[in-house]
């Protein structure tokens, strides 16, 4: 594939007052890196001018996303430059010489890192948002959008990708018409705030320093390789495979649930490991539905996601039914409930937002980390996200979505297909040795 980037530019922030956002209880947990994600769209497409155009009338809808994340002080709370004192988003215009259909569907392999600015290296970005806007020979584009994940979950994420499509599809013209709420003050603790859950050794380091992670952060002899070698493949489970499984699992459980047991059945048999040992599926759950319009208002941009955690022996898992598996997950997420999360954002008010982190630091208790075989599989879902809905306009249509190169060992997304056979595409993140064995029994049914 051969890229030719034409021009960089920076979207700059909206002239408004600097302020400073501290970062909630939630973006405290959320991974510190950035998420890249590659969406394709098949020609006709907009010109490249209204893209901008509509971005730039987008973005001040966003604060987040034009922002600075500032960490000075190793005991500060870190916090969001907003305003004029923001870094503006990064955008680079690129040209493709091949044709889009050339590279469909899309699939996990080097030469997209060509498709996007490169983020999560040594040489850390000041912008939140990166965006490249890549455009075909035959019309076609692949948009690459690179955010920050403690500025924004998926679900955030998804919003803003709707209303800069919907900009585009308006000439330009917004369908909002005020910047949507952010920060701690948007988050409505009780009165006083009290914490029916114990966080610390969950989400944060107890006082000890501890780590309360099943997987790598507990296993002090953890296996290290390379982040080269973990791969990442994609998994096509069509509509048929997908009825069957759910009817294998009793037929009591959602897509996500299913698919999820199926993966980590199969993940934890090809890992090989003990069968004493043990293994967990960590799913994040969004708190939006859970907590309602009293608690967090609606349009609410930022993170608002809390991992649940279920875990079984290796031999508990391969040897037990896949509806057994699926309970698993369908219990652990039901564990974290409202009252879980109006807890968590009590425990923000009493150890965060009332000052108290600067005496009592707080440290995340789960860390991706590159380079670390792990017993655990970290399962997301994009199902929800109607991402497979984004329309620019013109007739073009959305082709592809996909993550871009993930280095950490047992990452799991799972994706509404865009194939005419339907069903679900499903991201894994794996050791190369386990991945290759996961591609040959991934469509195997126990």
């Amino acid at each position: 594939m051969e890229v030719q980037v034409k021009r960089s530019l920076v979207v700059p922030p909206p002239p408004r007052e600097t302020e400073e956002t501290p970062l909630t209880v939630f973006e405290l947990v959320a991974p510190t890196y950035h998420v890249t994600v590659l969406f394709a769209f098949s020609p006709p497409n907009p010109t490249t001018r209204a893209l901008l155009d509509a971005l730039s009338a987008t973005l001040p809808h966003f604060p987040l996303l034009t922002a600075r994340l500032d960490r000075r002080g190793a005991r500060r709370r870190p916090f969001f430059v907003t305003g004029r004192g923001g870094a503006g988003a990064l955008v680079v215009e690129a040209e493709v010489s091949s044709d889009l259909a050339d590279h469909l569907p899309l699939a996990p392999s080097p030469e997209l890192a060509r498709l996007h600015p490169p983020v999560n290296t040594d040489a850390p970005t000041p912008h939140v948002l990166l965006v490249q806007i890549n455009r075909f020979a035959c019309g076609g584009l692949v948009v690459a959008s690179s955010a920050h994940h403690q500025a924004a979950d998926g679900f955030s994420m998804s919003t803003f990708f709707h209303a800069w499509t919907d900009a585009v599809r308006r000439n330009g013209a917004p369908l909002l018409d005020r910047p949507v709420p952010y920060g701690p003050g948007a988050l409505s603790p009780r009165r006083p705030p009290r914490c029916e859950f114990e966080h610390r050794g969950k989400e944060f380091l107890p006082h000890d320093g501890v780590t309360s992670r099943q997987g790598q952060g507990a296993d002090t002899g953890a296996v290290r390789i390379d982040p080269s070698e973990v791969a990442n493949v994609l998994l096509h489970y069509p509509s048929e495979f997908v009825a069957e499984l759910k009817r294998r699992a009793q037929g009591k459980y959602t897509t996500f649930e299913t698919v999820s047991a199926h993966v980590w059945k199969k993940i934890t048999a090809v890992r090989g490991l003990d069968a004493g040992a043990r293994t967990s599926v960590n799913v994040s759950v969004n708190g939006r539905a859970r907590l309602g319009t009293g608690t967090v208002p609606n349009g609410f941009f930022g993170n608002l996601i809390i991992n649940a955690s279920s875990g079984a022996t290796a031999r508990e898992l391969t040897t037990g039914t896949l509806a057994d598996a699926a309970a698993l997950i369908r219990a652990g997420i039901r564990a974290v409930d409202r009252r879980y999360f109006q807890s968590f954002i009590d425990f923000g008010a009493l150890h965060v937002d009332g000052g108290r982190d600067e005496e009592e630091p707080l440290q995340q208790a789960n860390v991706d980390e590159p380079g670390v075989l792990s017993p655990d599989v970290d399962s997301d879902s994009w199902l929800h996200l109607e991402l497979h809905r984004l329309d620019m306009g013109l007739g073009g249509r959305l082709a592809g979505i996909l993550p871009a190169k993930v280095p950490e060992d047992g990452v799991v997304v799972v994706m509404p297909s865009l194939r005419k056979s339907g069903g679900v595409e499903v991201f894994v993140a794996l050791w190369e040795k386990h991945a290759n064995e996961l591609t040959s029994i991934a469509y195997t049914m126990d």
